[in-house]
């Protein structure tokens, strides 16, 4: 099977951009199969998929190669190379359905070239659904009174060093320190009542206002609690008569939507930084 490889490129924006990085993709013989390009406030953003013909042996060498195109547009760029195992480490707590999407996706290959080295929860619960995986689990519960959970946690990750961790719902809050020592991206999912229904049962609240729109949002995690750059956003209808448990049901089903579709972004390479929010690609 061919396998491909991607270029995620930003700069100031300035005429002749997308002419030099066609032409060196030319000059080496490569097969551009997508190029999608975005301009925002004075900035420019693309990203190139290509056919991998094994010009470059690793990343790095890439890097070298295409870094003075790179600095002639005061650039900045990163690149992967999808023949290379990605990996990710999953983080739950009692509510399974999320973690249970992933699993089920991953069981069926949509996310290709994906390797899940650990689950972590503080809950033994979960430890059935990764048992029936193979994932080696770690059920580390919290502490209230001191952060020797996060210690337990962070062994975990620097000893498998995943590219990725998800929060399939796990309802603690991750420390400054945690975020920041984690040496990888976080995705996180939750409801999207924040900031007017806070709290262990907003779907009871949500319930009991008459809510008529309920949704989720998937964002990378930040020190400062759910407001990370968002990655993807969906909402469902509530009509009146629906009750509690129905409500539950559909929101459950829109986060699984959300936070898979936000994962998958992820792992296609289909996301820029650029200040406080992100650039998606289709």
């Amino acid at each position: 099977m061919n396998t491909t490889a991607c270029l995620l490129f930003s700069s100031p924006d300035q005429p002749g951009i997308i002419a030099r990085i066609s032409h060196f993709f030319h000059e080496r013989n490569l097969n551009i199969i997508s190029l999608e390009q975005h301009s925002d406030e004075g900035h420019f953003f693309v990203r190139v998929e290509w056919e991998d013909t094994k010009n470059w042996k690793e990343e790095n060498n890439f890097c070298q190669d295409f870094s003075s195109l790179s600095k002639k547009f005061k650039g900045r760029f990163r690149v992967h190379f999808f023949s290379k195992k990605q990996t990710l480490g999953l983080f739950v707590s009692q509510e399974a359905h999320v973690l249970l999407e992933i699993l089920s996706k991953w069981e069926l290959l949509e996310f290709p070239n994906l390797h899940i080295p650990f689950l972590i929860s503080n809950f033994k619960e979960s430890q059935p659904f990764a048992d029936r995986h193979n994932i080696p689990f770690f059920y580390i519960p919290t502490q209230k009174n001191s952060q020797e959970h996060e210690i337990e946690q962070l062994k975990v990750i620097q000893k498998f060093q995943p590219d990725f961790i998800g929060l399939a719902r796990y309802m603690k809050i991750l420390s400054k320190h945690f975020i920041e020592s984690a040496g990888c991206p976080i995705v996180n999912i939750h409801h999207s009542f924040l900031p007017s229904f806070v709290g262990a049962k907003p779907y009871e609240m949500a319930h009991q206002k008459g809510v008529k729109l309920i949704g989720a949002t998937s964002h990378f995690v930040i020190p400062e609690l759910d407001q990370g750059p968002i990655i993807e956003q969906d909402v469902t209808r509530i009509r009146s008569g629906y009750s509690l448990e129905k409500l539950k049901q559909m929101g459950g089903d829109t986060e699984k939507k959300v936070f898979s579709h936000a994962l998958k972004k992820a792992l296609e390479h289909k996301i820029i930084l650029f200040q406080d929010r992100t650039i998606i690609f289709e």
